[in-house]
């Protein structure tokens, strides 16, 4: 393997002021938010996008669209939306500073008018493994774009406090060593995921949707603190929780920041995404506004606050054309009747889908918000054509609760390193878990499979009839590899139930 993605090292030649490489995000069927930053901070900076054509060597067609911008005063970054693109398209774009260039980035804007195509990925623990997946996805040359439902980055120290697992012993530790808690120890974490060779890749080739879930800001967060967050010992929660967000927007490729900020839009991180023909995406954010799990169920309990449920309630309401999907950070599938089996307690104690000393519902999860819970699950069962798209549980499941489709249909992505069933018990892939796998598709009727040791992401394909879904698996995550395969396959509603792929 090449000694810069050991070293996570960027593989250009030459990056000049822009150590960081480039990114593209929050695109749409026309515009899209360009990214870098430039050293020293403060300078300014050409940018240059332009339409690009499939074929090698194809002439340049199409309006180039070019400007300059100021980095930030501070940390450089450079947030650039460009409006006037073209739906469906390919463009590439770079960016130029005190003459040299930066890497130049690819990425697509969404179709209108067929199937729209892209990936699923979550939870990626820096110091658990290497992000084959990602790389997996940047050589991916048939999707629009990557959703990315949360856990960016893991704020967790190097020898983790609290439920947190420990990292793998593979050559990747945490920067800083200790949990990030002010300002410049998340900046400090961004930079050593952002100098990450696959990373920065997946960035360079495809634009990125995203939202926030915990471990953007600390384990098990909700709006008025989080599990492992002690005010005497780190200080304000607020400030805390204003200084994770806040360099959020600052690495990341969108102008999305709930807490305002220079040239910055005083936004939720909630949205609609439009795919056109092939329907839409309501991608949520649960952890800025979430209710105390402490508190006692009721109707003003809630993991998306009230302004967020009203708009998810109102939008699955409201006519679309095509497919809605429902994007949530974390699986909205009930487990609780899973309790009752030994074997499959076993395996959600182990996974934090049940208290680790009782049977009760884990209280980070939806079974807590059980009121908001079953208004969700009304709204999506009544709405035509919806499938609810998660994370957060670190296993791959496929939930249909009719034979046809037409009901409740759930996809969750396993994570990208964060450890899974295998990693936490530490027996080989694929063995050992088999049993505790069968015990929860037993005992969960609507469940149809799931995979408790594999790592990679989800690539959906919606269009204007039928919508799919593909789990795909890395090899390993513990040493750099290449290779990744399918594992599973769905397609709804003209085949609803998925086969394991030959």
């Amino acid at each position: 393997m090449p000694d810069a993605r050991l070293w996570g090292m960027s593989t250009t030649s030459e990056t000049g002021p822009f150590p960081f490489d480039i990114a593209s995000g929050d695109v749409s069927d026309s515009a899209v938010v360009l990214w870098t930053k430039v050293a020293p901070p403060g300078t300014s900076v050409s940018w240059f996008c332009e339409p690009d054509d499939e074929a090698a060597g194809a002439p340049v067609t199409g309006t180039a669209l070019t400007g300059t911008a100021a980095s930030d005063s501070t940390t450089g970054a450079v947030h650039v939306p460009v409006t006037g693109l073209a739906a469906g398209s390919r463009y590439r774009y770079w960016f130029e500073s005190a003459g040299h260039r930066s890497l130049e980035g690819k990425f697509r804007t969404i179709p209108v008018d067929r199937p729209v195509r892209f990936a699923v990925v979550c939870c990626a623990k820096f110091n658990s493994g290497f992000f084959n997946a990602y790389r997996a996805i940047a050589q991916m040359d048939d999707i629009d774009f990557v959703l990315h439902l949360g856990d960016y980055i893991y704020e967790a120290a190097e020898i983790p406090v609290g439920k947190q697992t420990a990292g793998a012993n593979i050559g990747r530790p945490m920067d800083p060593l200790g949990t990030c808690v002010t300002y410049d120890d998340y900046d400090t974490r961004y930079r050593e995921y952002r100098g990450d060779a696959d990373l920065r890749l997946l960035h360079s080739r495809h634009a990125m949707i995203a939202t926030v879930d915990d471990h953007e800001l600390s384990d098990n967060a909700w709006s008025g603190g989080a599990d492992e967050h002690d005010p005497a010992r780190d200080g304000s929660w607020d400030d805390r929780k204003r200084a994770a967000i806040t360099v959020w927007n600052d690495w990341m490729p969108t102008m999305r920041n709930p807490f305002g900020g220079a040239g910055h839009s005083d936004d939720h991180i909630w949205q609609e995404i439009s795919l056109g023909v092939a329907g839409r995406i309501l991608l949520c954010e649960t952890r800025l506004a979430r209710s105390n799990p402490a508190d006692p169920d009721g109707p003003n309990k809630s993991e998306l606050g009230p302004e967020q449920r009203k708009w998810v309630l109102d939008t699955l309401d409201s006519p679309n054309e095509g497919w809605t999907f429902l994007a949530m950070p974390s699986m909205l599938a009930s487990v609780e009747a899973a309790a009752s089996d030994p074997t499959a307690l076993f395996a959600l104690r182990k996974l934090k889908l049940t208290d680790p000393d009782a049977v009760e519902t884990f209280h980070d999860l939806w079974g807590v918000f059980a009121t908001e819970k079953a208004e969700l699950l009304a709204a999506v069962h009544a709405a035509e054509r919806t499938i609810v798209l998660s994370g957060d549980v670190h296993f791959s499941a496929e939930h249909i609760s009719t034979p046809d489709g037409s009901g409740f249909v759930e996809w969750t992505v396993t994570s990208i390193t964060s450890p899974n069933l295998d990693d936490k018990m530490g027996w080989p892939r694929g063995a050992e878990s088999l049993n505790y796998e069968a015990a929860l598709v037993k005992t969960l009727p609507d469940m149809q499979w799931c995979d408790l040791d594999s790592h990679g992401f989800l690539i959906v394909e919606s269009g204007p009839q039928a919508v799919s879904c593909q789990w795909w698996f890395v090899d390993s995550v513990k040493e750099l590899t290449d290779g990744v395969s399918m594992g599973r396959q769905v397609v709804v509603p003209t085949h609803p139930r998925g086969e394991v792929a030959g």
